[in-house]
């Protein structure tokens, strides 16, 4: 990982922040009623908070479940040929706790099961558990407070929990450390809720002499309240990877994946309970090398549990 790059992003942020800090300075009415029913945020697995936040003293357990299928090798932005399928089946487990106002931490860490089939070799199957993302999420702008949106940003690590053996995927984690930085914000308009986010990592190299390239993501969601128990809504999802190393040379596996479906979500506040579930299709993809497991499409399934523990400040 280059601590140049790290550097870059961490003074980028600081000045960001202080033009956001800036612009919240200025006189604005508080919102102090609810008028309209509240959408929940983003629901696919690589979403975050977006410019939201986690309540002080609330905790947040759940996750996302991800199922995709290919049944084909893709390179650049063809379909070479249709010798393998794949199926996977990940689990993202989730938590979030507000530990003060307008501060939060979160953490996920993927489980991985994928089974490949390929005409010419032995099927093959790929499970494990990937290196862990935990981060802070500080609330900059706040809407509900008289704001014109809300903005966040993300400062964040990767922590080596990936296993490493015969069955693992280098790419889902290989008991690496990595730096995560990102920026978020919200918009409400009445039922209407927009959610974008950017965020950025680079990672050190890990086990087998393997390390990730850097990844950008680049998120948006919409989403109206039908009630205070339905939303309908869309997301977009796009990410880029850089190219990989092994033993210090480029593999030459750069990729860019853009993916955008519908998404339905029950919310049941009784039960401080949220559930999600969303269809995605491919928009863009586009990969330098061979690629086995390029998804035709995702379906997805997340669930969040509040509680309320008690803050710690």
């Amino acid at each position: 990982m280059s601590w140049l790059r790290m550097g870059v992003l961490v003074c980028l942020l600081v000045v960001l922040s202080a033009g956001f800090a800036q612009a919240g300075d200025q006189d604005k009415t508080t919102t102090k009623e609810k008028k309209y029913p509240v959408a929940w945020g983003g629901m696919g697995a690589t979403f975050g908070p977006g410019g939201m936040g986690v309540p002080a003293g609330t905790l947040g357990i759940g996750g996302n479940l991800v199922y995709g299928q290919s049944d084909n090798v893709r390179i650049g932005n063809r379909s070479s040929n249709d010798s393998s399928k794949t199926t996977k089946f990940n689990q993202i487990f989730k938590t979030r706790y507000g530990i003060m106002d307008g501060l939060d931490i979160r953490t996920a860490t993927p489980f991985y099961n994928t089974h490949l089939s390929n005409q010419y070799t032995p099927n093959r199957d790929v499970y494990g558990i990937g290196d862990t993302a935990v981060v802070l999420h500080k609330r900059l702008l706040n809407q509900l407070k008289g704001d014109p949106f809300s903005v966040a940003i993300d400062l964040g690590g990767v922590l080596p929990t990936g296993s490493v053996d015969a069955h693992s995927a280098d790419a889902a984690g290989n008991s690496a450390w990595g730096f995560i930085t990102g920026l978020g914000a919200t918009y409400f308009y009445g039922a209407n809720r927009f959610d974008a986010e950017v965020n950025y990592a680079t990672f050190t190299m890990g086990a087998k002499n393997y390390e990730k390239g850097d990844r950008g993501r680049f998120n948006f969601a919409y989403a109206y309240a039908l009630n205070n128990y339905l939303d309908l809504g869309v997301e977009s999802q796009w990410e880029w990877n850089a190219q990989s190393q092994y033993l210090g040379n480029n593999q030459h596996n750069a990729s860019s994946e853009w993916y955008v479906g519908p998404k339905l979500v029950f919310k049941y506040m009784p039960w401080k309970t949220f559930l999600g579930v969303e269809a995605t299709m491919p928009v863009v993809r586009w990969y330098e090398s061979s690629k086995v497991g390029s998804d035709d499409f995702r379906i997805e399934v997340k669930l969040i549990k509040l509680f309320n523990i008690g803050s710690l400040f």
